[in-house]
């Protein structure tokens, strides 16, 4: 078992090579994950992509310094413009995650979004807009409250 493991291993830190050759520190990254446009992807330090998350980087991605993505979170850089008649035209618009970002599993953030440093997003959140720097982010219709705040539950309102 260990033997397979550790092929494993070695498969997907060369596939992960292969995606990111101009990365100066490869990212650990699950051999499941989808990339679109891997050029246009931007790595810091320390990244970690979890397994079966993909990254639409058509309009471009950067990911800083210690950004963590859980399992199945997607990043898209493209969508569809609707102000104009089908059939709609793409626009791509850059997504920006800064140091320290936390992104939890199966969450999706859309073009054009920076998440600010040290914020948590929260796991299924589907974030839409940019979000400041030590925030946290999470649940429907997306709430957010500064880090270092008492957390509250969201049904009751009072306190956990």
């Amino acid at each position: 078992m260990a033997a397979i493991d550790a092929a494993s291993r070695a498969a997907s830190v060369l596939r992960t090579a292969t995606l990111f050759p101009h990365a100066r520190e490869l990212p650990h990254c699950h051999w499941s994950v989808t990339i679109k446009a891997a050029e246009n992807v931007a790595l810091g330090r320390a990244v970690i992509i979890g397994p079966r998350c993909t990254l639409g980087a058509v309009g471009g991605i950067t990911l800083s310094d210690h950004v963590r993505l859980s399992e199945g979170v997607i990043i898209e850089s493209a969508g569809l413009d609707f102000s104009h008649e089908p059939p709609y035209p793409h626009i791509y618009r850059p997504i920006v995650l800064e140091d320290g970002v936390w992104v939890g599993a199966r969450a999706i953030i859309l073009a054009g979004v920076t998440v600010g440093a040290r914020s948590v997003i929260g796991a299924g959140t589907v974030v839409t807009r940019s979000v400041p720097p030590d925030s946290v982010v999470s649940g429907m219709g997306v709430r957010s409250w500064p880090r270092g705040r008492e957390a509250v539950s969201l049904p009751t309102g009072r306190p956990d």
